[in-house]
């Protein structure tokens, strides 16, 4: 569907050169570092028999993207089902708050729903009060269960080597 000429739609492998600009801009905004995809990356990662990944786009209709929704599924959980997870959701600064976010969350939702899932995941960084916002206002709720933990470079080495 196309409204104020941008359209949500999956990606294409015509999109990877966008893709990879939308997606260096959210690690830039989360404050990552070590950016490292690249264009033959995205394509051997999200096309093909076993892609690992896919997108809904928002696309602006002049060969660029102005919005992203990155997923993956986990396989399977303790329920035998898969897990739909959203890597990412990004919208270029010059179009937030123009409705194209909640178009590419309402879009995974009917991913959602159209593969069977019952609730899709992601996660957002603790002090993005602007997400947290945008996700309340569309429903969404924290996890109450979980929070993301993780073992570092440093606690890799100590316990690889004990032992």
């Amino acid at each position: 569907m196309v409204r104020d000429g941008v359209q949500i739609r999956p990606m294409v492998r015509a999109d990877v050169r966008e893709l990879l600009r939308l997606m260096e801009g959210i690690v830039a905004y989360e404050g990552g570092t070590e950016f490292r995809l690249t264009e033959a990356e995205l394509t051997r990662r999200g096309f093909g028999d076993r892609a690992e990944f896919g997108a809904f786009v928002a696309d602006r209709g002049d060969g660029q993207l102005c919005g992203m929704a990155v997923h993956y599924e986990i396989p399977f959980m303790h329920t035998l089902e898969p897990l739909l997870m959203m890597k990412w959701l990004f919208v270029d600064a010059d179009v937030r708050g123009q409705g194209v976010g909640r178009r590419l969350m309402q879009r995974m939702a009917r991913h959602a729903m159209d593969t069977g899932h019952k609730k899709f995941c992601w996660f957002v960084l603790k002090d993005n009060s602007p997400a947290q916002a945008f996700y309340r206002g569309l429903g969404a709720t924290p996890d109450p269960d979980w929070d993301r933990w993780m073992l570092g470079t440093d606690g890799l080495a100590s316990i690889a080597s004990d032992g």
